[in-house]
């Protein structure tokens, strides 16, 4: 269970269009954020469709080195501070408040350091590699 609010999250991307074509499993540490603003990639934002939702202070999805896709909420559950979401450094969400280090890349989003005790709230990333489409949804 998680401190982090259970906001909806909703994203359905398909690796074989557009600025996603890049996004897939083989291109390891590569990841995409969505809030508010819309999904950024690689400099690149797509504006948020009716559909999607974007998790409660935004959601990273990384491709990591376990499973093809990772993704989280970027709230720090030990903040709890919707509007100062974690940023990514790399294999890391950090949060701007407290310093916590989290690793997105393990599939696991753990604190590596700091004072935090619990991870990221993870959500679900359905991939299918014959359609290339990836969904993120709340884990359930």
């Amino acid at each position: 269970r998680s401190s982090v609010p259970a906001y909806p999250v909703h994203l359905e991307i398909n690796t074989n269009v557009g600025m996603y074509v890049n996004f897939v499993p083989e291109n390891v540490t590569t990841y995409l954020i969505a809030d508010k603003n819309g999904i950024h990639l690689n400099g690149v934002t797509q504006p948020l469709t009716v559909q999607d939702a974007y998790g409660y202070a935004g959601t990273v999805v990384y491709i990591d080195g376990f499973h093809p896709y990772g993704a989280y909420d970027l709230c720090c559950p030990h903040c709890l501070l919707r509007d100062k979401p974690c940023t990514v450094d790399g294999i890391f969400a950090i949060c701007p408040v407290c310093g916590e280090e989290y690793d997105i890349y393990s599939g696991n989003g753990v604190p590596t350091h700091g004072i935090s005790t619990e991870p990221l709230r993870q959500h679900m990333t359905t991939y299918n590699p014959g359609s290339g489409k990836l969904l993120v949804s709340p884990k359930q």
